[in-house]
């Protein structure tokens, strides 16, 4: 007998935390077939889904008008004739309601990322009122994704299944301290390091960072900053370290491949995020027993607490600076919110256990 089709619909699958927690996820997941649509190009990471039994396929499209790629979708699909098709992020929750809705028969199922709590990001949250009454089911990764639907965007919550992401720690647990990795860093072994990853984009605050480490690194020169990721805001964040006395010892690492590496031979790690869904980058720095300094949004208080980290306000620069600080001069302190953060991921977001709730609910969403 063979297996039902579930097709995902993303915009890539270039290094992001919904990219990656397909790639942990879908592969555990083996009594369906997978098939990967992305939208603009297939990305770094789908080699890795390939190599996993899972197939990528990418309409190359060139914008939200090119109605030629629209074509290519609908006709890639009816071929493929899925079971459900998952949708992911802006761009394909919008096509999947607006342009595959009415012409496809298969169930359509946004899962929810992350919440728009931004200015810059009215568009989005726009379209979800617009459009909710389209959508008859929606996955969401946190209960702070689902409250801000409800609340903010006006969703049943009835309609809303919250399925976390998952993390298998004993991958990283494997992996070891390469001290030669800081050396081609220029690294050096009396040097703190703090580490961030995530994209370059306005939400997630790296321009607070950048102004907590230029005041700290006035008390403490040896001291490094390593940025992971890239995106739309990398130019004006190198234009506001020009001047920096600090500028040498931030180093921006664009997007990497050896991201669990990075995060081994790093000291604390640094998100001063504005909004978030439930982020992968703070569940593996958890996964690595790293003391974690983070926003006090709901979004992330909904995988740590005051035991696991140290949680500030948002868009903050002294409270950031106070924190890194702390555990700079407090080794005891780094290590006791590694050791419970570590706990915790453990505890509560084993991968195989995930992953398990996932294929459930696909089958429910199949009925």
């Amino acid at each position: 007998m063979s297996k039902k089709i579930i097709t995902h619909l993303i915009q890539s699958l270039d290094s992001g935390g919904c990219e990656n927690m397909l790639l942990r996820t879908l592969p555990l997941i083996n009594k369906f077939e997978h098939v990967v649509i992305t939208l603009r190009k297939k990305g770094e990471l789908s080699n890795k889904f390939e190599e996993n039994g899972i197939k990528v396929i990418s309409i190359n499209q060139s914008s939200l008008l090119d109605i030629n790629s629209y074509l290519r979708l609908i006709k890639i699909i009816k071929s493929i004739k899925p079971s459900l098709i998952i949708t992911y992020l802006f761009h394909a929750d919008f096509i999947g309601r607006i342009i595959l809705q009415p012409v496809i028969k298969s169930k359509i199922i946004p899962f929810l990322r992350t919440t728009y709590n931004h200015k810059k990001y009215w568009q989005a949250r726009l379209f979800e009122k617009l459009t909710k009454g389209l959508v008859t089911q929606y996955l969401a990764n946190s209960e702070s994704v689902k409250d801000f639907y409800i609340k903010q965007i006006g969703v049943n919550r009835n309609k809303v299944t919250v399925i976390p992401n998952g993390i298998d720690t004993d991958y990283f647990d494997k992996i070891p301290k390469d001290q030669t990795l800081r050396k081609k860093l220029g690294i050096h072994d009396d040097d703190i390091v703090l580490i961030s990853v995530a994209n370059l984009h306005v939400n997630k605050g790296h321009k607070f960072l950048l102004e907590a480490f230029e005041s700290l690194y006035k008390n403490h020169g040896n001291i490094k900053l390593l940025l992971i990721g890239d995106g739309t805001e990398k130019e004006n964040l190198l234009k506001q370290i020009k001047n920096y006395n600090s500028k040498n010892s931030i180093l921006f690492l664009g997007t990497r491949n050896d991201v669990p590496k990075l995060l081994k031979i790093s000291d604390i790690f640094v998100l001063p995020t504005i909004f978030e869904g439930m982020s992968n980058a703070i569940m593996e720095a958890m996964a690595c027993e790293l003391p974690i300094i983070t926003t006090n949004i709901p979004e992330n208080l909904s995988i740590l607490n005051n035991n696991s980290a140290l949680l500030i306000p948002s868009k903050n620069t002294h409270a950031l600076l106070q924190s890194i600080n702390k555990l700079i001069t407090n080794s005891k302190l780094r290590r006791s919110l590694g050791k419970n953060a570590k706990r915790k991921i453990i505890s509560s977001f084993n991968l195989n256990k995930i992953a398990r709730n996932l294929s459930d609910n696909i089958d429910e969403l199949l009925i």
